[in-house]
Protein backbone atom coordinates (compact mmCIF):
# COMPACT_ATOMS: atom_id res chain seq x y z
CA UNK A 1 0.00 0.00 0.00
CA UNK A 2 1.60 3.29 -1.08
CA UNK A 3 0.75 6.84 0.81
CA UNK A 4 1.04 9.77 -0.77
CA UNK A 5 0.37 13.24 -0.11
CA UNK A 6 -0.60 15.70 -2.72
CA UNK A 7 -2.04 18.98 -1.96
CA UNK A 8 -6.33 19.45 -2.49
CA UNK A 9 -7.99 20.97 -5.17
CA UNK A 10 -11.14 22.03 -6.35
CA UNK A 11 -11.10 18.77 -8.10
CA UNK A 12 -10.91 17.25 -5.32
CA UNK A 13 -13.99 18.32 -3.35
CA UNK A 14 -16.48 15.68 -3.91
CA UNK A 15 -13.89 13.28 -3.13
CA UNK A 16 -13.05 15.19 0.26
CA UNK A 17 -16.87 15.57 1.32
CA UNK A 18 -17.57 11.73 1.04
CA UNK A 19 -14.62 10.77 3.29
CA UNK A 20 -15.61 12.83 6.22
CA UNK A 21 -18.24 11.24 8.81
CA UNK A 22 -20.04 13.49 11.65
CA UNK A 23 -17.83 11.73 14.56
CA UNK A 24 -14.54 12.34 13.15
CA UNK A 25 -15.21 16.39 12.18
CA UNK A 26 -16.64 16.65 15.75
CA UNK A 27 -13.36 15.10 17.07
CA UNK A 28 -11.20 17.29 14.85
CA UNK A 29 -13.32 20.29 15.39
CA UNK A 30 -14.09 20.78 11.38
CA UNK A 31 -17.50 22.45 10.63
CA UNK A 32 -20.35 20.28 10.28
CA UNK A 33 -22.89 19.55 8.34
CA UNK A 34 -18.62 19.35 5.59
CA UNK A 35 -20.99 20.60 2.65
CA UNK A 36 -19.67 22.09 -0.71
CA UNK A 37 -18.93 25.59 0.71
CA UNK A 38 -17.09 24.08 4.14
CA UNK A 39 -14.79 22.03 1.70
CA UNK A 40 -14.06 24.60 -0.54
CA UNK A 41 -13.33 26.84 2.21
CA UNK A 42 -10.90 23.74 3.94
CA UNK A 43 -9.43 23.15 0.29
CA UNK A 44 -8.87 27.27 -0.61
CA UNK A 45 -8.02 28.41 3.16
CA UNK A 46 -5.66 26.20 4.67
CA UNK A 47 -2.29 24.38 3.27
CA UNK A 48 -4.51 21.07 3.60
CA UNK A 49 -3.05 17.92 1.76
CA UNK A 50 -4.76 14.79 0.93
CA UNK A 51 -3.86 11.68 2.40
CA UNK A 52 -3.75 9.11 -1.52
CA UNK A 53 -3.35 5.63 -1.05
CA UNK A 54 -1.86 3.77 -4.65
CA UNK A 55 -2.32 7.47 -6.07
CA UNK A 56 -5.73 7.66 -6.59
CA UNK A 57 -7.87 6.73 -3.23
CA UNK A 58 -8.29 9.76 -1.03
CA UNK A 59 -8.61 8.22 2.43
CA UNK A 60 -7.38 11.14 4.79
CA UNK A 61 -6.15 14.93 4.72
CA UNK A 62 -3.45 16.53 6.68
CA UNK A 63 -3.20 20.63 7.33
CA UNK A 64 -0.14 22.38 8.34
CA UNK A 65 -0.77 25.85 9.74
CA UNK A 66 2.11 28.81 9.28
CA UNK A 67 2.69 28.22 12.70
CA UNK A 68 3.37 24.39 12.19
CA UNK A 69 0.49 23.30 14.20
CA UNK A 70 -0.45 20.34 12.31
CA UNK A 71 -3.81 18.41 12.24
CA UNK A 72 -4.91 15.49 10.23
CA UNK A 73 -7.84 12.66 10.03
CA UNK A 74 -8.11 9.28 8.34
CA UNK A 75 -11.64 7.97 6.86
CA UNK A 76 -13.11 5.76 9.08
CA UNK A 77 -12.73 1.95 7.68
CA UNK A 78 -8.70 2.77 7.22
CA UNK A 79 -7.69 3.05 10.83
CA UNK A 80 -4.96 1.45 12.61
CA UNK A 81 -2.86 0.42 9.03
CA UNK A 82 0.05 3.23 10.00
CA UNK A 83 -1.95 5.34 7.32
CA UNK A 84 -1.61 8.26 9.46
CA UNK A 85 1.76 7.74 10.54
CA UNK A 86 3.10 7.14 7.23
CA UNK A 87 1.34 10.77 6.22
CA UNK A 88 2.75 12.50 8.95
CA UNK A 89 5.83 11.35 8.35
CA UNK A 90 5.83 12.22 4.76
CA UNK A 91 4.46 15.93 6.11
CA UNK A 92 7.68 15.99 8.38
CA UNK A 93 10.05 15.43 4.97
CA UNK A 94 8.13 18.04 2.80
CA UNK A 95 9.00 20.94 5.75
CA UNK A 96 12.38 19.77 6.23
CA UNK A 97 14.19 20.46 9.83
CA UNK A 98 11.24 22.50 11.24
CA UNK A 99 9.44 21.37 14.00
CA UNK A 100 5.57 20.37 13.46
CA UNK A 101 3.21 20.02 16.26
CA UNK A 102 -0.04 19.15 17.31
CA UNK A 103 -2.90 19.54 19.41
CA UNK A 104 -4.95 16.57 20.73
CA UNK A 105 -7.51 15.66 23.12
CA UNK A 106 -6.14 13.73 25.66
CA UNK A 107 -8.60 11.27 25.21
CA UNK A 108 -8.00 10.62 21.25
CA UNK A 109 -5.63 7.75 21.84
CA UNK A 110 -5.22 7.08 18.50
CA UNK A 111 -4.15 10.87 17.21
CA UNK A 112 -1.36 10.54 20.20
CA UNK A 113 -0.17 7.18 18.72
CA UNK A 114 0.31 8.76 15.69
CA UNK A 115 2.07 12.09 16.80
CA UNK A 116 4.20 9.75 18.66
CA UNK A 117 5.19 7.30 16.16
CA UNK A 118 5.93 10.58 13.88
CA UNK A 119 7.95 12.71 16.44
CA UNK A 120 5.08 15.37 16.34
CA UNK A 121 5.04 17.70 19.25
CA UNK A 122 1.94 17.29 21.23
CA UNK A 123 0.25 19.58 23.29
CA UNK A 124 -2.78 18.43 25.33
CA UNK A 125 -6.55 19.83 25.42
CA UNK A 126 -9.47 18.51 27.72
Amino acid sequence: MKVHLRRLTLKDLYKLTSILDKDTAEIAHIEWPFNRTAATQFISEYNTWGIWLNHGTLIGAIEVKEDLETAYFIKKGWHNLGIGTRAVKLCIEIFGNKQLWCVINAQNKASIKVAQKAGLRVKFID
